[in-house]
């Protein structure tokens, strides 16, 4: 290619050889030094992505907390009325035992196997 560019610049641009070939020496030059593909650019735009996919992911973080706390709390709720179930099934056990005998624990524990099964 550059007896190419040595020959046009000589024969049509009426350069001397020497200067011919310095011109073509100083394009090549110039042009291995730029970068086509601008690594600067690029680095930036890359920074750039990198900085909305941190702003993303801690948007995505804080909703994640704000959830699990939120399914904390249900849970806590939750717990609170398994255990005021439990105690109503104790004195319901209690009052059915002394009260109706065997027919009662028996309806009883039919009711226990029932939410036992519900809470798992």
């Amino acid at each position: 290619m550059q007896a190419e560019v040595i020959e046009l610049l000589s024969a049509k641009g009426k350069f001397p050889t020497e200067q011919a070939l310095a011109l073509v020496e100083a394009i090549d030059m110039a042009i291995e030094k730029t970068q086509l593909v601008t690594v600067p650019v690029m680095d930036v735009r890359f920074i750039a992505v990198d900085a909305r996919f941190e702003r993303l992911e801690a948007r995505m973080e804080s909703g994640f907390v704000a959830v699990n706390a939120r399914i904390d709390a249900l849970e806590a709720r939750m717990d609170a009325k398994m255990e005021r179930w439990a105690v109503r099934l104790v004195i319901a056990m209690l009052v059915s035992q002394t009260a109706l005998g065997p027919i009662g624990m028996s309806a009883l524990d039919a009711v226990r196997r029932v939410l036992s099964t519900l809470v798992r």
